[in-house]
């Protein structure tokens, strides 16, 4: 039986060697949210942070007074981004009401999320850190080309994380 990749402890290690929960990465990725989330059109998007038991948010934009953006996190469980992580690829949820994984996530049921495209942020030495995704309250259509936006967006965020590696 293979293991989840969630609790890979090399891929944990790289998460802490890179230090991607501590208070400067945001500023560092908010843009990057921010350019995501313009340029599909969409209220909300974060870069995640998916650990063993959590998603913690490196950056965020969205509107003020979102929980999201006070807590920085939640239980891994309610994590669309976690499936990326899982299987090294883009995962997009059209109508969140009918997916399977989700339609019972709070997440949709209190928070009305509706609709979520992300990628997986891939380091240099091969580890899914998290991902960068966008989020929306309303059912949604993704093409191909809002996924190669996200994955162009998350290259840049992996090269400036990875730049605070080589800066220490």
């Amino acid at each position: 039986m293979a293991t989840d990749p969630l609790y890979d402890e090399a891929r944990l290690r790289e998460i802490i060697e890179l230090d991607l929960l501590a208070p400067d990465v945001d500023p560092l990725l908010a843009d990057i949210a921010a350019q995501a989330a313009e340029r599909l059109g969409l209220p909300v998007s974060l870069i995640s942070v998916v650990l063993d038991e959590a998603l913690h948010v490196a950056g965020f934009h969205g509107p003020d007074g979102l929980w999201l953006d006070e807590t920085r996190g939640h239980p891994v469980e309610w994590s669309f981004c976690a499936t990326s992580v899982r299987t090294r690829d883009a995962f997009v949820v059209e109508n969140a009401e009918v997916h399977p994984e989700h339609q019972t996530n709070p997440l949709v049921t209190q928070d009305g999320v509706r609709c979520y495209a992300g990628v997986p942020m891939i380091s240099s030495r091969g580890y899914v850190l998290g991902n960068l995704c966008v989020v929306g309250l309303e059912q949604r259509d993704f093409s191909e080309a809002d996924v190669t936006v996200l994955r162009d967006l998350a290259a840049e965020a992996v090269r400036r994380i990875e730049q605070r590696r080589t800066a220490d």
